[in-house]
């Protein structure tokens, strides 16, 4: 958004202050528009919407070239996300061009951003069609993902490729510099999953061993950014299906709620909800096996165990 800096104090009177400074209609109008709030209970993975959701404003023209973007802490702050899930955001954002961040200023909306504005004429007709035909819009938006992914990976949360091959063209230095770029990227997209990549230890060297001064060659840069894209595929693809199940645990403890007649002797613990904590949900009769025999059932909710609750 657009910047102000509070004039100067002179014998005229004090300095202004940001508050003084009147916002302009079309400022008004942009501000409106931003946005970094996701959905907790959504099944689209927490980063990816971020990712839309910045795509959508630059698109709207909420954002425009020249606009500074909160910093990595402040975006996690605003969006309610990890910090390590807003640094890959932004990652996949500079990859792609529409940002850039410089040292000792901040993260800025980039010309090539200009590029998006023509999809909010087409996304504005798709969304005016979709009210007058009484349709949802999630429900266009949805129909639109799977038209354009029937010839990707049926899990929308594995990439087929998310780094394009460098030029053939380039020269050995440029080529690796090249692929040095996109690990770090790959790297950085890493970071959000910290927590889950379970890897093989890494061997034991001699205490005397020291590390060898070397020119990484080409080859062994595309065999380490192969390693990293079918990893980060595989902890994204991971990510996604412990968020279906971990819908359809919630879901399930509800229908429990609802009708626990129905779903006699089912057990649902915090570990399946993806919850700190070792709490469970039960349903279980009332008043012991008299109440198994009339068919009186209740759902059972354990306090969870003292040593797992949070410091």
């Amino acid at each position: 958004m657009a910047q102000f800096v509070s004039p100067p104090t002179t014998d005229l009177g004090p300095r202004l202050s940001l508050a003084d400074l009147p916002l302009r209609p079309e400022e008004v109008s942009r501000s409106s528009m931003v946005n970094f709030q996701v959905e907790r209970g959504s099944e689209i993975p927490l980063g990816t919407q971020l990712d839309w959701k910045i795509r959508a404003m630059i698109a709207r023209g909420a954002l425009h070239e020249g606009d500074r973007l909160p910093s990595v802490r402040e975006l996690a702050q605003f969006s309610g996300v990890n910090v390590n899930t807003g640094r890959a955001v932004y990652a996949g954002l500079e990859a792609d061009g529409l940002i850039a961040s410089e040292h000792g200023r901040g993260t800025f909306v980039t010309e090539l951003a200009d590029g998006l504005r023509q999809l909010d004429e087409v996304v504005s007709q798709a969304l005016q069609g979709a009210a007058d035909a009484g349709v949802d819009a999630r429900d266009v938006a949805s129909i639109l993902f799977a038209t354009a992914a029937t010839s990707e990976p049926t899990d929308p949360a594995i990439p087929l490729s998310p780094l394009p091959t460098p030029s053939a063209t380039l020269d050995a230095a440029s080529h690796r510099r090249v692929l040095r770029e996109q690990i770090a990227r790959l790297e950085t997209e890493l970071a959000a999953y910290a927590w889950d990549d379970v890897r093989s230890p890494a061997p034991n060297r001699p205490a005397t061993a020291r590390p060898i001064p070397r020119v990484v060659g080409v080859e062994e840069l595309e065999r380490t950014r192969s390693e990293l894209i079918e990893r980060l595929a595989r902890l994204r693809g991971d990510a996604h299906r412990r968020g279906v199940a971990r819908q359809e645990a919630l879901g399930q403890i509800e229908a429990m709620v609802r009708d626990p007649n129905g779903h006699r002797w089912e057990i649902v613990t915090n570990e399946d909800t993806g919850e700190p904590g070792c709490k469970s949900y039960r349903v279980v009769p009332k008043f012991g096996p008299l109440g198994a025999i009339m068919g009186w059932w209740r759902l059972k909710v354990s306090g969870g165990c003292p040593l797992c609750a949070p410091a």
